[in-house]
């Protein structure tokens, strides 16, 4: 009978583990990001030179980008 109640609460609480990690999981932001560097042509200095990084949240939660840098 004891054996019995252990396996109840065990898996009671695996149950209770594995909703609660689904929980957390689902509220995360995820970056889609279609090219992490973008090689320039020959700059002549001075001039300005642009690209477009196109960043896609894939996620259910506000992504925040809070570094960048440049090479």
């Amino acid at each position: 009978m004891k054996n019995y109640f252990l396996r109840i609460i065990l898996s009671l609480v695996c149950t209770q583990l594995l909703f609660t990690t689904t929980a957390f999981s689902e509220n995360i932001p995820s970056a889609l990001i279609s090219e992490k560097t973008y090689h320039f042509e020959t700059v002549i200095e001075g001039d300005q030179v642009f690209h477009d990084f196109i960043i896609r949240n894939t996620g259910t939660a506000p992504l925040k980008i809070v570094k960048i840098e440049s090479g």
